[in-house]
């Protein structure tokens, strides 16, 4: 049996997940990964890798990794490799027609159920709006983003407690099962496709440093939300009695804050650190002071005894 000849495209740690099960299925061969070209991170800003880049390496696939794939040369390079599926997990680059039309399938792994939440930032935005629901869609590629027909759908219930990072890690593992059950369709010439309600579509923007920021007058519940769809990173942002915080993990508090002005931190009868809120009060649990490694407030408390 002739191999289904594969080239993956995918970024950050959410593509590992896929990859890795691609790598392990004796019926494709990767023919090729692209990803973006490596960055500058941390303080010393030397050039990074990306997740997906590293993992590739390991396995010694060919990688590649252009600005963008709008050239005549990139065009060419893919209709080399002669693939028959090209898969796109979280790349973060759009796709011309022309490489859409290359193989006889270009498809992509969505982390939320189509047409709800197109775009860069599903799994926070899903977080922040109070979605009880979420999960997993891969769609044909299609030049509008995100908007093409549904192949398979695998919902997932968010927790109470889910933060970005827990939401990540569960979908990525789901996308991974989703992409196995679709290229397992695509094989035995199964595969069905939905058409989305353009009527139901919502845009998951990409989390910019003023969505970062608190609004202690905003409700408790959306102020809790939000430190959640941001932890760990890039993390909910408050300036609290001159210090520039990331709050990590917080929890609503009590209603009766004694008639406090919103964003007045104070402490309660526990000894927690709470802040005033439009409605009542958040309690924080954990925090980063600028340019210092996480910690829980009550570590925090003990050097800073005087300050709240």
């Amino acid at each position: 049996m002739n191999k289904l000849r594969v080239i993956f495209a995918g970024t950050p740690v959410f593509a590992v997940s896929s990859l890795k099960s691609l790598a392990l299925r004796k019926d494709i061969e990767i023919v090729a990964v692209y990803t973006q070209p490596d960055r500058p991170a941390g303080r010393g800003r030397k050039l990074k890798p990306s997740p997906v880049k590293v993992f590739a390496e390991k396995l010694s696939l060919k990688v590649n990794t252009p600005i963008d794939l709008k050239s005549a040369e990139s065009r060419h390079q893919i209709a080399e490799l002669k693939p028959d599926l090209l898969i796109v997990v979280a790349y973060g680059l759009l796709l011309p027609k022309a490489i859409i039309d290359i193989p006889i399938a270009s498809i992509n792994v969505h982390a939320s159920l189509l047409p709800r939440w197109r775009g860069a930032a599903p799994i926070q935005r899903a977080i922040m709006a109070g979605d009880t629901s979420t999960g997993i869609s891969i769609m044909k590629i299609v030049e509008k983003l995100d908007a093409g027909p549904v192949l398979l759908m695998k919902p997932y219930v968010i927790k109470e407690n889910e933060t970005s990072q827990t939401l990540h890690e569960v979908l990525a593992t789901l996308g991974s099962t989703a992409l196995n059950e679709v290229i397992d369709k695509f094989l035995s010439n199964t595969l069905t496709e939905q058409v989305q309600d353009e009527s139901l579509v919502t845009y998951a923007k990409k989390i910019t440093t003023i969505d970062q920021q608190i609004d202690w007058t905003k409700p408790s519940c959306e102020i809790e939300r939000k430190i959640r769809a941001l932890s760990p990173k890039p993390g909910a942002k408050a300036n609290l009695k001159g210090l520039d915080l990331k709050i990590l993990s917080a929890k609503e508090g009590p209603f009766d804050t004694h008639n406090k002005v919103c964003g007045e931190v104070f402490r309660t009868a526990a000894d927690d650190v709470s802040v005033a809120t439009g409605d009542s009060s958040i309690v924080i649990n954990s925090l980063q002071l600028s340019g210092k490694s996480p910690m829980m407030t009550k570590a925090f408390l003990n050097g800073h005894k005087d300050l709240f």
